[in-house]
């Protein structure tokens, strides 16, 4: 399987992830915070987009460098974080208790996941390999979550970044690859 192929596969599964969030929003709505279906849906897009979040690098690597690499391990490693948190619910049926361990975990997960949304989006913004309106969907995504009362709307903006970039990166469609010639290789 070449990397392109292994792109859009992990592009796919971006998409099926940012599904998965996006389908929190209406869960906890509906049946309200922390819910069973809103944390099958919390869980599972945890684990897929900690699969998939080196995809949204990938697919940029040249024009992002090291910092969208970064971006995209610590989403990674945020996300498998979150999912070990939700499989904690579903196990023990109550957030982990409070200890240096769990504070500094949840500090970690949380504030890694914010600085790599925002490092992401900014370069992202300026690779111009996605339409630029990518990055108005990143920035809702911030709003939602530092405004309370779009609070309950985070999930689905989140979903939304993932769904979008997902989505192009698996059909290739609305991105902007820049071609490299075979000169540029060689030197």
């Amino acid at each position: 399987m070449t990397l392109e192929k292994i792109v859009k596969v992990l592009g796919f599964i971006a998409f099926l992830g940012g599904i998965a969030r996006m389908g929190m929003t209406p869960s906890g709505l509906i049946w309200g915070s922390d819910s069973t279906p809103e944390l099958i849906f919390a869980f599972a897009a945890s684990i897929l987009m900690a699969i998939s979040s080196m995809a949204l690098f990938m697919s940029q690597s040249r024009q992002t460098g090291v910092f969208g690499f970064i971006s995209g391990l610590i989403l990674s490693a945020g996300n498998l974080m979150l999912s070990a948190t939700f499989y904690g619910l579903f196990a023990y049926g109550d957030y982990p208790k409070d200890g240096l361990f769990v504070n500094l975990a949840n500090s970690l997960s949380y504030g890694g996941l914010l600085l790599a949304t925002v490092i992401l989006m900014i370069v992202t913004f300026r690779a111009k390999v996605f339409p630029r309106w990518y990055a108005i969907v990143f920035l809702l995504m911030l709003v939602c979550l530092g405004l309370p009362f779009l609070g309950d709307f985070f999930a689905f903006f989140w979903g939304l970044t993932y769904v979008l970039m997902g989505y192009s990166i698996f059909t290739g469609k609305g991105i902007n690859f820049v071609t490299v010639k075979k000169e540029e290789i060689a030197s």
